[in-house]
């Protein structure tokens, strides 16, 4: 089976080679603003979209009539129309299934900047070759797999760094699934996680680390600080940088999170059932605090690292509707009680069962993910039978 898989490092450039970093995404996003800018006049003038070859065809005059794009490699320019493309491709589809459609945004400078090579570089050990930029040093912190097929340079902050894309031929266990190494996992804020562990339904518990909240009044003092300042002087950007960077250690803090708990999950179970959050919709109601404490979760990115690791390894993920009411339901007789957020413990009227509300959850959601996979007497042979929404 083939595999389509990222490795991201630290990049260590010298100064001049983060003037060419600068110098290469100014002019990816340039091209990529003047495509989108073409493609808005063509259509208010003629009705017709503009595509990637016609686009194609105008970068050359472009690269003519500027002498600054000549600077960068063409395939970087080219790498960046087919982003805007792309973009566009994901507009209509959204319009045409009648979703929140999303129109193509001008970039902006330090926002996003990134440039790509599909082909020309080279790698050493811990160095890699960028056409027309030369060997620049990373932090090889793993080893890379696979064949590498295309390499991206990307901005964080005051850092660059370097993405691999690479696809790796490998052979998938067959991993035939019991409840004893099952899995229920119900999501919350209070902790990160609660487990319903086996087929005795063993509790389990993994902590929340709240790298946001604990850092919250530090970015709050950072943000007044940052209002004083003169909007767009020296000492403004110099702010917004340090600002920035502490926002960036939040997110890397988070995400390492993330990947050790879904590695140990991997690790110690064959089976995972879990409920299909709508994390966009939680952030857009509720009020503040709720949705702070949804946000410094990162259960999409959780529940994304855990699908894919357990695909790689043959295990199998399985999605319950988020309309499935695992929180409601007595897991002892299954009778249905509504619950405020407010009410941590779940006591059933009927049967008198007295425990956690998240765990609760967890056994709701396992023991249904289980009974419908027994229901349609699933037999799992792959990988890709491993992945389902029930």
């Amino acid at each position: 089976m083939k595999i389509l898989k990222g490795f991201k490092y630290r990049l260590r450039p010298n100064r001049k080679q983060r003037e060419f970093f600068a110098q290469f995404s100014g002019c990816a996003r340039y091209v990529y603003n003047r495509g989108l800018e073409r493609r808005q006049e063509v259509y208010e003038k003629e009705k017709k979209t503009l595509r990637y070859f016609d686009q194609n065809k105008e970068l050359t005059a472009w690269r003519y009539e500027i002498d600054w794009l000549k600077s960068c490699h063409s395939q970087v320019l080219q790498q960046s129309l087919k982003d805007l493309n792309s973009a566009f491709d994901h507009f209509f589809r959204r319009l045409k299934k009648g979703g929140e459609p999303g129109f193509p945004r001008f970039k902006r400078k330090g926002d996003g900047d990134s440039f790509r090579f599909p082909q020309g570089f080279k790698l050493d050990e811990s160095r890699v070759y960028l056409p027309k930029i030369g060997w620049v040093r990373f932090r090889k912190s793993r080893e890379i797999e696979g064949e590498i097929k295309q390499v991206t340079i990307t901005r964080e902050g005051d850092c660059w760094s370097v993405s691999f894309s690479v696809e790796i031929e490998r052979a998938i266990p067959e991993v035939i699934p019991t409840l004893e190494r099952s899995v229920g996992i119900d999501l919350g804020c209070s902790v990160f996680a609660k487990l319903a562990i086996g087929e005795s339904n063993l509790s389990g518990e993994i902590g929340h680390p709240k790298y946001l909240k604990s850092l919250l009044a530090k970015i709050k003092r950072y943000n007044h600080i940052l209002s004083k300042k003169v909007y767009k002087s020296r000492n403004y950007f110099k702010f917004r940088k340090k600002l920035a960077k502490l926002h960036r250690h939040i997110r890397d803090a988070r995400a390492d999170f993330l990947h050790k708990v879904s590695t140990k999950l991997t690790q110690n179970h064959d089976q995972f059932f879990v409920e299909n959050l709508h994390v966009k919709e939680m952030l857009e109601a509720g009020h503040t605090a709720l949705r702070r404490a949804i946000a410094d979760s990162g259960w999409r990115k959780f529940l994304d690292f855990l699908k894919y690791k357990a695909v790689e390894l043959g295990k199998h993920f399985k999605e319950l509707s988020p309309y499935f009411p695992s929180t409601q339901l007595c897991s002892c007789c299954g009778r249905r009680k509504k619950l405020s957020l407010n009410e941590r413990v779940y006591t059933c009227d009927h049967c008198g069962l007295s425990l956690d509300r998240d765990l609760n959850a967890a056994i709701n959601l396992k023991a249904a993910g289980a009974s419908v996979v027994n229901a349609c007497g699933a037999t799992w042979c792959s990988a890709e039978a491993g992945i389902s929404r029930l």
